[in-house]
């Protein structure tokens, strides 16, 4: 047992009490509880604050996973744009090749070319020919957008490659580029124009009117010439008003042309030698009858056995209209 004593400061009240041991070591057990209580608590308010910070900083960082996603995945659907407008132009590219290679019908440069001389006309079924076989193509095209895919694009490929395998030769002598050679080794670029066009023109010496069987070239003297397509020299010669002509038979007998008024052939050309297409043949000039410096170039059928219009085997090529 343990007494305690208080007494006033007065010193005229005492007063005593009694405590037992037990009465202490539960006191002193309170205290201690309470004391835990307190660090406890404590602990647990800086527990949850680190937990909170944790949680909160591994929000931002998934926030800034979620924004780095976001970004490329629309780097990605760009990319496929990209891709999917590249394929888009490789098809056009296709189809033009067909095109011209009469896989999806005949086809060639722009026909809508406007020429210079007044009184010139193309013959009416070649205009209706020109807008059936457009308004063909925009069908198909039409009716093929919707099937886009590289599966799709390899397979169409893959037919225009196995057909340019099977008739390469044909190809090869399929006459499809602009007879002249226009970029030099300097880098400056002729420039030139279609001076007349096939088709009813009125003559710019005779002024008669006559039929114009080839496209008149308009560029600067002594450009060189080049033939259209792989093919044999069967004539170099000079011809009455045409001048200084020569005449290339292609590869797989389906055509032949006639490059005229040339100024020269080109060094060592012969009759019966073999020409690749762009092969250098002769230089632009006025010789025969002609009004200026410019190349006469033909294209004869010989399946059909007929002249025809030059500007449909002339692929991708627009005049700048400035020599």
């Amino acid at each position: 047992m343990y007494t305690l004593v208080f007494m006033s400061s007065r010193g005229n009240s005492v007063r005593q009490h009694t405590i037992s041991k037990g009465h202490i070591l539960l006191f002193a057990f309170t205290i201690l509880v309470l004391l835990l209580a307190g660090i406890g608590g404590i602990g647990y308010g800086f527990f949850q604050k680190l937990h909170e910070g944790g949680t909160a900083k591994k929000l931002q960082m998934s926030l800034e996973e979620n924004d780095k996603l976001r970004q490329a995945n629309l780097q990605v659907e760009s990319e496929l744009a990209g891709v999917n407008e590249e394929m888009k132009d490789i098809r056009q590219m296709a189809e033009k090749i067909q095109q011209a290679l009469g896989i999806l019908g005949q086809g060639g440069g722009d026909n809508g070319v406007s020429l210079a001389p007044e009184g010139s006309e193309v013959p009416v079924d070649t205009q209706q020919e020109n807008a059936s076989a457009t308004d063909g193509r925009s069908d198909y095209t039409n009716e093929r957008q919707e099937l886009l895919n590289p599966s799709i694009l390899k397979h169409e490929i893959l037919s225009l490659y196995d057909y340019i395998s099977k008739h390469e030769k044909q190809i090869d002598g399929y006459p499809s580029i602009l007879p002249v050679k226009l970029q030099q080794e300097n880098g400056e670029k002729y420039s030139y124009w279609y001076s007349s066009g096939f088709g009813w023109r009125m003559h710019p010496l005779t002024k008669k009117r006559e039929f114009h069987q080839g496209l008149d070239i308009k560029t600067r003297s002594g450009v060189p010439v080049i033939t259209a397509a792989n093919g044999t020299i069967v004539k170099a010669e000079t011809s009455g008003y045409l001048g200084e002509t020569v005449e290339i038979e292609h590869e797989g007998n389906q055509f032949k042309t006639l490059y005229a008024h040339l100024q020269d052939y080109a060094e060592g050309l012969e009759v019966g030698q073999k020409v690749t297409r762009g092969q250098i043949i002769g230089y632009v000039g006025n010789t025969g009858r002609s009004t200026g410096a410019h190349l006469h170039y033909s294209v004869y059928n010989v399946a059909t056995e007929k002249w025809v219009n030059p500007i449909k085997y002339i692929l991708d090529q627009q005049p700048t209209f400035s020599p």
